[in-house]
């Protein structure tokens, strides 16, 4: 079973190419020093976006690939795809850091009262508190947002119209299955993120 340190010091064991819900395990090289810690809600999966759920919202395609019931809470991560002129309001979220890897397209993030210009292949690393926003400048953009720890997706998940992935309607029949969402109720923390008002840098 092929392993792999990370910057912590820590040792990831990872299965082979069978990936789907298999258990993943992390293990300190030094216990002495770090200890061990065993996370039994993770487990490893792949999905493909294509056949992720996927959500029209706001102006924009949203694709769930990671949500925090699959994570154990530790990450969010959209696969977003919107057109040209569609702009996310200025907000923040308090107890959540997020990154955008910019697949296709042009967009401009501000944050607080900086412009960021964002090109194909260009990362972005906006730590929790930090007011942003982004537009779109190109026909059409798509990025790739992720977030830690997780909990905004279900904003996606809660609001958000379920299509298939090429943006075509998902019959009503399949629309309890294709959502998937947990009868519960949670407070304004939720999301992890407050949207600002007009003006606001």
């Amino acid at each position: 079973m092929p392993a792999c340190q990370t910057r912590t010091g820590a040792i990831a064991y990872r299965p082979g190419p069978e990936l789907d819900r298999v258990p993943l395990a992390y293990r300190s090289l030094e216990e002495d020093d770090v200890g061990m810690s065993i996370r039994e809600g993770a487990r490893a999966f792949k999905v493909e976006a294509s056949e992720a759920r996927t959500f029209q919202f706001r102006g924009s395609l949203w694709t769930v690939l990671a949500s925090r019931d699959e994570t154990d809470g530790v990450i969010g991560a959209l696969d977003e795809r919107c057109a040209q002129g569609l702009r996310a309001p200025m907000h923040v979220h308090d107890d959540a850091d997020e990154i955008f890897y910019v697949l296709e397209g042009n967009l401009t993030f501000f944050v607080a009262e900086q412009r960021i210009e964002a090109a194909p292949g260009a990362f972005v690393y906006l730590p929790r508190f930090v007011h942003h926003g982004f537009q779109c400048n190109s026909a059409e953009a798509r990025v790739f947002n992720f977030l830690t720890p997780a909990g905004f997706e279900q904003l996606i998940l809660d609001n958000g119209t379920p299509v298939r992935y090429d943006g075509s309607p998902v019959p009503d029949d399949q629309q309890a299955a294709h959502t998937q969402v947990p009868p519960e109720v949670y407070g304004r923390d939720k999301y992890h993120m407050r949207t600002l008002p007009p003006g606001s840098t």
